[in-house]
Parts: C-alpha cells; structure tokens; sequence
C-alpha cells in the first residue's frame, strides 16, 4: 500500500513539475531546436550522388582467384585513400592527384567506395566485380569534373599504371600466340598429307546441354576472351557515372530531430536547477 502511494507521490510531483516549469522546458526546448534548424538552412547545401564502377587491376596482377571474378579490393581501398585527404582537408593533394582545380577540390564533402555483393539462395553474400562511389559535394556543377579526375587518378597511379601496360604486352603476345597456333592448326587440317582429321568434333547432349569439342574453336574463343579483356578491362571504368542531382540536401530533419531531443534534455535539467535553487531559497 505504501509502495503504492509511493509511486503515485512520484507519478503526481513529476506532473506537477512539468506544469510549473512547462514555459522553461517549452522555450528552451523551442529555442533550441530552432536554432539547429535556422544554422542547417543557412549553411551551405550538400548533393550527394553514386557511382558503379569497377577495375581490371587484379586481372593486370595475375591474381589467380577461384572465388572472385575480379578483385576489387585494391580500387575501393585507392578511393577511400582520397577520402583520408578530404578528412584533413588537404585539398591541394586532393586537387593534384584528381588533376582537378582547388576550387574542384574544395567542392568535395565525402568520397568514399564500397564492394557490391551479391546473394545467394541461401542469403549468403558473395563479392562481385563491381563496386559503387558515394560521392558528396558542395556543388553540383563539378561533379563531372571529379568523375574524370577519378579516371586520371587510377590511370596516373604509377603501380597500377605499370601493370596495366605489362597486362597489355603479354595479352598481345597471348593472342598473337593463339592466332599463329589456329592457322598452324588450320593448315594441318587441310594438308592432304596429313594424317590427322582436324575437323572431327564430339557433340554430345546430357541434362539438355550440347557441348561441343574442338581444338580450333577452343583456340578462337581464347582469342576472343582476351580480345574482350583486353577492351574492357581498364584502371577505372564507370559502369553507370555519377549523376548529377539538382535537389540538395541539408540533413535538417535529422539534425532537428537531434536537436529537439537534447535541447528537451537540456531544458529539463536547467528547470531542476531552477526548483532545487527556489527551495534553498524558501529554506
């Protein structure tokens, strides 16, 4: 019963506090919350904006990996290096390695890169060869500006630069390799001295799947594969750019929902103060 009337006492004198110091709490909480949201809107606005791209460097290394497709691993890690530079605020590095303007520069924010996965059945994550590029900036305008800049920072990286070129000259000795060993086969074919019948092939159907065996076939697809390779594959390439969005952001709803918390926090502790002084006062 005690326990009771104890709570009750309770319930009843925090009541009674919010009522006699609801104009504190209210004005303070008000004020505040207002001011936070005042400074968002006059502060300059943000536009944030993604990219997908993705990256032949471990193609160019040689990486021999069963369970990626290409590794984009060193390419994520180059961008959030850039990022550690925006965080300093060293726009002059920034602006060199982009080969952009120092204005350019100061415009970005935030840039940072993360992996795309994929899911299986079971929802378990698997790497892709593709990765997206959070991209914050103060004005829209230089977005593409810092897009290029991206492919000259990759291009320009002297190790990645360096494989790149030895990718190059060892895919063009592969596929001319591949294309003199076709035409060598392609003559034994048609020597009518030859003892080997080259256009024989084995066609054979299992689960509704025809395969088709062929040394000379096998030898052209090579060649395409590197031929393709050799197309695609880049330092950097942009598989969707950055686009560039018209409407800022300001990050006020968020930040005023923040605000009216603490201000409210605030507010109740200085109405504490204030009803702990007015007893000391009456005593």
């Amino acid at each position: 019963m005690k326990e009771e009337l104890s709570l009750r006492e309770i319930i009843k004198g925090v009541i009674v506090f919010f009522i006699k110091f609801r104009i504190l709490i209210v004005s303070l909480t008000l004020l505040g919350t207002i001011s936070v949201i005042a400074f968002q809107k006059l502060r300059p606005a943000y536009y944030n904006t993604t990219a997908i791209a993705t990256s032949g460097i471990s193609a160019f290394e040689r990486i021999e990996d069963t369970d990626e497709v290409l590794n984009q691993r060193t390419a994520i890690n180059l961008i959030n290096n850039l990022q550690l530079d925006v965080k300093k605020q060293d726009f002059v590095v920034v602006a060199d390695k982009l080969n952009i303007s120092l204005e350019n520069a100061r415009s970005i924010r935030n840039i940072n890169a993360e992996q795309i996965f994929r899911k299986d059945q079971d929802n378990k994550e698997f790497n892709t060869p593709k990765f997206e590029i959070f991209l914050s900036v103060k004005d829209n305008t230089f977005i593409k500006f810092i897009e290029e800049g991206l492919l000259y920072y990759f291009s320009s990286n002297p190790y990645v630069s360096n494989c790149y070129d030895l990718f190059l000259s060892t895919n063009n000795k592969e596929k001319a390799a591949t294309e003199q060993e076709i035409d060598d086969l392609r003559n034994i074919r048609i020597s009518k001295d030859s003892e080997i019948d080259m256009s024989l092939f084995n066609v054979y159907s299992k689960n509704d799947i025809t395969k088709v065996q062929n040394q000379i076939i096998g030898l052209i697809q090579l060649k395409s594969i590197n031929s393709t390779n050799q197309e695609l594959l880049k330092p950097l390439v942009f598989v969707q750019g950055f686009t560039t969005p018209q409407v800022p952001e300001r990050g006020v709803l968020i930040l005023g929902s923040f605000a009216f918390i603490i201000s409210f926090l605030i507010a109740i502790l200085v109405a504490i103060f204030v009803k702990v002084k007015q007893e000391l006062i009456i005593k």
